[in-house]
């Protein structure tokens, strides 16, 4: 049904709605330390230290570091990659944070410093960032962990790490940038990612994702490595462990009899760039794993004619932070069910 005409509410749901079975046949590649970078394309200050792969070292002036696979990887058909991150010697609250990125262009590269984590500016990537520093977003509470997961509308717009381009998000209940070594798993089948931090079998959080249509890939294949970028404050920003493997044909979903078509994926989870239609369907509700995740994707057009209310009974309604593409609730992990609806603005 048009939303011109009704106000859609949806259920957040606080179990996932599917797991992701171990992979078969898969081509790993495997780091157990970096006392050795041979394999990897290292970039600006990128380079081993005491055994971990250190993106940037906590120094002025040297905030911006990448690291790559040597060769593309297959990526069309589903990965999984599992790594371990620290983060020591900030200076003042540390920042800004790095990213896992998967690059189409002939060659690797890193991007732009500061806030925009070392892949800011470059065209067809797709990336999951681990941010510690938001100073231009939130002038006034910009200090706080968030793992977002981000894609430009189109393979030749640059990404920007912007809340715009957020498919999810996770932040305020998480703290990986505390000296301590986390634990990192991403799993991606076509038209969905999983990401983990620290307990591997939970999600924190399920987004819809199809790198099909989010990038133009080489016969399936991109290449895959992490980017880290200070400005103002400076951490060392390490990688402790890697380990990628990538896999064909597709692995399953539990339950699912084949990958899920992002077509036909439940709408208000799917980004932006690939929704067919901005109309919704009434009166269902649509269930989201949530993983306590705070960001959601919303229909291209609603934000511009419609203000975005979340309610915990359907009778009192509080308006949310409504960014372009976008709404943040900060809220929706202190009850067990959230609604939301469009109000016409």
């Amino acid at each position: 049904m048009n939303l011109k005409w009704r106000s859609v509410a949806f259920q957040i749901w606080a179990l996932p709605l599917f797991a992701i079975t171990p992979f078969c046949a898969a081509r790993t590649v495997s780091f157990q330390d970096f006392s050795s970078t041979a394999g990897l394309i290292l970039q600006a200050n990128a380079a081993s230290a005491n055994g971990h792969l250190r993106l940037t070292p906590a120094i002025a002036g040297r905030g911006l570091g990448g690291a790559w696979l040597e060769t593309k990887q297959p990526v069309k058909n589903g990965f999984e990659t599992t790594f371990q991150i620290q983060i020591t010697e900030k200076y003042s609250s540390g920042g800004d944070g790095m990213a896992f990125v998967i690059q189409g262009g002939a060659k690797p590269g890193v991007g732009l410093t500061g806030g925009e984590l070392g892949f800011g500016g470059i065209t067809n990537q797709f990336a999951v960032h681990f941010k510690n520093y938001h100073w231009g977003d939130h002038p006034t509470d910009g200090r706080y962990d968030e793992i977002a997961v981000l894609a430009a509308s189109s393979p030749t717009e640059p990404l920007r790490d912007a809340p715009e381009n957020f498919i999810g998000s996770v932040s305020r209940r998480i703290d990986y940038s505390d000296g301590a070594v986390h634990t990192v798993k991403i799993l991606y089948v076509p038209g969905n990612l999983q990401v983990f931090l620290d307990d591997l079998a939970n999600p924190l959080m399920t987004v819809y994702v199809n790198l099909a249509k989010l990038m133009n890939l080489d016969e399936g294949r991109a290449w895959v490595g992490f980017t880290g970028s200070g400005g103002a404050d400076w951490q060392n920003q390490d990688v402790v462990s890697w380990s990628f493997s990538s896999n064909d044909p597709a692995p399953r979903l539990s339950g699912v009899t084949a990958p899920l078509d992002s077509n036909n994926a439940p709408g208000l989870t799917l980004p932006h760039r690939l929704f067919s239609t901005p109309s919704l369907s009434m009166p269902e509700t649509t269930p989201l794993s949530v993983d306590h995740a705070f960001g959601y994707s919303v229909p291209p057009g609603i934000e511009l004619a419609y203000q975005i209310e979340a309610s915990t009974n359907l009778v009192s309604w509080a308006p949310l932070t409504n960014r372009t593409f976008y709404f943040r609730d900060h809220d929706s992990t202190n009850s067990a069910i959230r609604f939301y609806r469009f109000v016409p603005k």
